[in-house]
């Protein structure tokens, strides 16, 4: 009986889980960073906005190169992260399947 995913695919996704482990918790951790830093780069750039009204200086601290900067950035660690994320889940379910497989045919309903 043909195997619908061989031993060699669930390896592959094994050893890809095990090198990208570090990966996704580097973009993990920039991605949840940089939601705090946002905040703070927001706040700082709201009070030296120099406007005539709180409203004002929200507005031009959320224009300001600063603020559009950690928005680039936390869009790069959203991206890479749910990349990452989703190959993993991919490779989590290989294994998954392999392993439901396995055990079918041990118990002879395959």
């Amino acid at each position: 009986m043909k195997e619908f995913i061989s031993e060699e695919e669930v390896e592959r996704a094994l050893k890809y889980l095990a090198k990208s482990a570090e990966d996704f918790a580097k973009w993990k951790s920039r991605m949840k960073y940089l939601e705090l830093h946002r905040k703070s780069v927001r706040a700082e750039a709201i009070l030296n906005a120099g406007g005539s009204s709180m409203a004002e200086n929200k507005e031009r601290g959320e224009v300001s190169e600063a603020y559009k900067q950690v928005l680039k950035d936390y869009e790069e660690a959203v991206a890479e992260f749910t990349l990452i994320e989703a190959y993993r889940n991919a490779a989590e379910t290989k294994v998954a399947a392999w392993q439901t497989i396995q055990a079918s045919n041990r118990r002879g309903h395959v």
